[in-house]
């Protein structure tokens, strides 16, 4: 940029001539301003061009590392998204064999009930044969007594009778 200056102050101090916007400067001057311009410019595009590569190379890499970010997110969320399908999934099946053992053991509960039943019935019916067997026996004891009471009371009867007579006829 220093050059540049330089040639504007040729341009500036130059002389001017009158009613024109025309300046005169040293024709040396101008062409050695003009050669170090020269050879100063292909330096300055050169780094301007390396600078642009390096930009462009930078944006590069950066987009490309943008877009490796983006598909790992993408990955990532779908990962999730099958990880929540799966336990959803996973939710739902352990619901249907909840409910599906709650049924089982409601039908094994309703059996269970039935068949307690039908023991209660079976020990009902037992209980109630052996009580009309114990009721029996009891009539029959009643009544084994009443007639050894009757057996006895007629031999007692029979004794005294036999007694009162015997002592009667001596």
């Amino acid at each position: 940029w220093s050059i540049i200056d330089e040639i504007e102050a040729a341009v500036t101090d130059g002389m001017h001539l009158p009613l024109s916007d025309r300046v005169v400067i040293s024709e040396q001057e101008f062409f050695t301003l003009l050669d170090e311009l020269r050879s100063v410019l292909p330096e300055e595009i050169a780094e301007a061009r390396s600078i642009v590569m390096e930009r462009e190379r930078i944006l590069s890499d950066a987009k490309s590392q943008a877009d490796r970010t983006v598909g790992e997110a993408k990955e990532y969320a779908a990962e999730l998204t099958s990880e929540s399908k799966i336990k959803q999934q996973a939710e739902e099946e352990a619901k249907h064999r909840i409910e599906e053992a709650e049924e089982i053991a409601g039908q094994i509960r309703e059996e269970a009930y039935r068949y307690a039943d039908d023991v209660l019935k079976q020990i009902h019916g037992v209980m109630q044969k052996a009580l009309e067997r114990v009721a029996e026996g009891r009539k029959e004891l009643r009544i084994a007594s009443e007639s050894k009471k009757a057996r006895q009371q007629a031999a007692s009867t029979k004794n005294r009778k036999a007694r009162g007579t015997a002592p009667n006829s001596k």
